[in-house]
């Protein structure tokens, strides 16, 4: 597959849509419409081995709050590490005293090209949070036990909290319980 030409349609405040033509190995040229994101790191922050501070807020994609891991936009040119912090402080009021990074995905390639990092943080220091002026977050320490109840009865519906809880639950089995 080879990119011919892209076409930009939109330039929004976070992202931007453009028309990119492509060309198939046997020639063939078609277009196909893409959103353009920057990225975003998203953090689970462990206030101990059974213990994950989720928040709530309002999104607009889903027209409600959702239950989800803290997360933000990367800044032109920002380490995907740095971003997960300064969006953990700002949303939760937490510093981490460790970060690893778990995994890295694409939340939905077929219409979005968004690389999402997603980051484990532990070691918690309570701070102070700094909201965007259009955000309005809570705070919602969970046990991994309640996670893996709401997650059973599909109550929460954010991908990326999905998988990551998901990938701690397969691959960290030494935080919270072995089984719901």
């Amino acid at each position: 597959m080879r990119i011919l030409n892209r076409e930009e349609l939109l330039q929004a405040r976070n992202f931007k849509v453009a028309r990119i033509t492509l060309q198939n190995d046997e020639g063939r040229e078609f277009a196909r419409e893409v959103i353009e994101h920057p990225g975003a790191a998203c953090v689970v922050p462990l206030l101990d081995n059974d213990t994950v501070l989720m928040v709530e807020q309002w999104r607009i994609g889903a027209r409600k709050p959702l239950l989800e891991i803290p997360a933000g936009t990367l800044d032109e040119g920002e380490d995907p590490m740095a971003c997960a912090a300064r969006e953990l402080e700002e949303e939760t009021g937490y510093r981490a005293g460790k970060l690893e990074h778990m995994f890295t995905m694409f939340p939905s390639p077929g219409i979005l090209d968004e690389k999402m990092f997603i980051f484990m943080a532990r070691d918690l220091t309570p701070g102070k949070t700094h909201f965007d002026d259009d955000e309005q977050i809570g705070n919602r320490p969970m046990s991994f036990r309640d996670l893996r109840i709401q997650l059973k009865a599909n109550n929460i519906k954010d991908g990326k909290t999905i998988a990551a809880l998901g990938y701690l639950m397969v691959f960290k089995p030494f935080l919270g319980e072995t089984r719901a």
